[in-house]
């Protein structure tokens, strides 16, 4: 689920300037010390960030039924004005398709607010997971590359232990899905990073821990 960059703009007090990743990575350590990423993600999630998550879900119906502004102010998260709004989601669903045989492997499932892809990985685009976290915040780490390998570690956390589960499920099954999600353009379907998994009429969820 890593993401190679080919360069960052790491800022000093003299300004920024443009490095490879490994070369700012290397004099981020020099200068503030090394951050522990996957350290600081188990640090927080069996606790305050399950359930943060838990707690700012919405029914993912509302995506498709209200503005998008306006439940983003109430709902949503987002690093900056103009930036994309991020949501936890939650919905009922029926698996149509599972596709893992590809390293952007997915599970299409069908909602009422219409179609959800939702990730499976091992290769997972975006950071809602760490974007939906209303105290992961660029300004709370020694700088982006940390931010950056923060959101990879949340992502990775959440979505490798329901690898087994997903890739169980078969066309016709009933699900509930909890997940991070930004609202996908017209018809397309919604792309969701899952944080837990369990079969509709369930009980014990398989989530993360």
């Amino acid at each position: 689920m890593r993401a190679a960059a080919a360069g960052v703009a790491l800022c000093l007090v003299a300004g920024c300037k443009i490095l490879p990743i490994d070369e700012a990575r290397a004099l981020r350590e020099r200068s503030s010390g090394a951050f522990d990423a996957k350290r600081y993600v188990e640090t927080i999630w069996g606790g305050r960030a399950q359930k943060a998550l838990a707690d700012s879900a919405i029914p993912v119906e509302r995506l498709r039924a209200e503005p998008i502004e306006q439940l983003g102010a109430a709902h949503g998260r987002r690093a900056g004005e103009g930036s994309p709004w991020t949501f936890v989601v939650s919905g009922d669903a029926q698996v149509e398709r599972v596709d893992l045989d590809q390293p952007r492997g997915t599970v299409a499932v069908q909602t009422k607010a219409g179609p959800v892809l939702i990730q499976a990985g091992p290769v997972v685009s975006g950071t809602t997971i760490r974007d939906a976290l209303p105290f992961v915040a660029f300004d709370g780490f020694p700088d982006q590359i940390a931010f950056a390998e923060v959101g990879t570690e949340l992502t990775e956390r959440a979505v490798t232990p329901l690898r087994q589960t997903l890739g169980a499920l078969k066309p016709g099954d009933r699900i509930r899905f909890l997940g991070a999600a930004r609202p996908s353009a017209g018809d397309a379907p919604l792309v969701v990073t899952p944080v837990s998994i369990e079969p509709a009429g369930g009980s014990a969820p398989a989530a993360a821990r």
